[in-house]
């Protein structure tokens, strides 16, 4: 469903105006992807959203596809903001996401840049509501005037200080970092991986590190790996405000590299790997004073040449913290914007 084809008395003046920024969790304007939203019936709601020009981190693959860390960030300050307008979630309650889910329509003139974007939202409570905790799930379309562009879902909860303070230190040795607090845990030997290894364009943008030599895999091994996850607290979007812990945007971010790391060279000539879906659960906080790895195999599921489908852990201090799934196929490469993974060696 496009802009024109929602109901005239459900849109609202505001439609086209971005909307605060503590109303989606973002410390710079240039961060808030949303810029309205109307309720046409209960759980039923539409989202203006914007896709930033020019944006340092989100940009299309090599392939043309649109960016899912886009898609999924849409879908996060979606969660935090209706929650707030529409579901009376106070301000100063933390929340706590755990799972999301996503897939990308197949690259192609409909990831340009065409006008008006819009979410189409379905939300529920999961659980009742009581004054300490609000638990909640949505399900949601990306639509432009090309057409679907992505479907997601995302599970989260919103709790009072007191019970994020209990859930936070739940399973910690020692208590978290102040939030903002400079915490760099750094593995010998680990050199982070170069951009056009990860689907990336810029050194900053890179979240993972390569543990020691490079993987010395033979083209008839199946794709898998470790990897060390690399969380710059200088970076401006993963860590647009102070955190104590390491965000769940970098950590998706970090399974979509990591797992782009394993594959290596798409199968065909003049192709790219493009992320068509995935999923992240969160089993617990991934700690800022500590390495974490990510450990990488092949899905059980065999899928087509093409194709690749593959698991990635979050592992910290021997627990695993996240675990991820991420699909994969090859498609044409297209545009300036062309990187060759496996066109070099990593550098530190």
């Amino acid at each position: 469903m496009l802009t024109a084809d929602i109901p005239k008395d459900a849109r609202g003046e505001g439609f086209e105006r971005v909307v605060p920024r503590r109303l989606v969790h973002k410390t710079a304007a240039d961060e808030v992807l949303l810029t309205d939203a109307v309720r046409v019936r209960p759980g039923h709601f539409f989202l203006a959203v914007r896709r930033p020009a020019g944006h340092g981190l989100y940009r299309p693959d090599a392939a043309g596809a649109g960016d899912p860390t886009l898609f999924v960030e849409m879908l996060r300050q979606t969660a935090i903001y209706l929650s707030h307008r529409f579901y009376g979630v106070p301000l100063d309650h933390p929340f706590i996401f755990c799972a999301l889910g996503f897939d990308m329509a197949a690259p192609g003139a409909g990831d340009a840049d065409d006008g008006t974007v819009v979410l189409e939202v379905r939300c529920r409570e999961t659980k009742e509501r009581s004054p300490k905790r609000a638990a909640m799930t949505l399900e949601a379309t990306l639509v432009s005037e090309g057409g679907v562009r992505a479907t997601g879902n995302v599970t989260w909860q919103a709790v009072d200080p007191g019970r994020y303070a209990v859930v936070r230190r739940r399973g910690c040795e020692q208590p978290p970092p102040v939030p903002g607090a400079a915490v760099t845990p750094v593995q010998p030997g680990a050199r982070v991986m170069a951009p056009e290894l990860v689907g990336r364009e810029r050194a900053m943008d890179v979240v993972v590190a390569e543990l020691g030599l490079p993987d010395e895999r033979t083209a008839a091994e199946e794709p898998g790996g470790t990897w060390l996850l690399h969380a710059d607290q200088s970076h401006p979007v993963f860590f647009d405000h102070p955190s104590d812990h390491v965000p769940g945007m970098l950590l998706l971010e970090a399974v979509r590299q990591a797992s782009r790391a394993a594959l290596g060279p798409a199968p065909a000539p003049l192709c790219e790997w493009t992320m068509s879906g995935g999923r992240v659960e969160f089993a617990a906080y991934c700690e800022l004073t500590a390495p974490a790895r990510l450990v990488v195999r092949q899905s059980a599921t065999p899928g087509a040449a093409d194709e690749a489908a593959l698991v990635v852990e979050v592992v910290q201090d021997g627990r695993t913290v996240a675990s991820g799934s991420a699909r994969w196929k090859a498609a044409p490469a297209s545009g300036p914007g062309v990187v060759r993974a496996g066109a070099q060696e990593v550098v530190a």
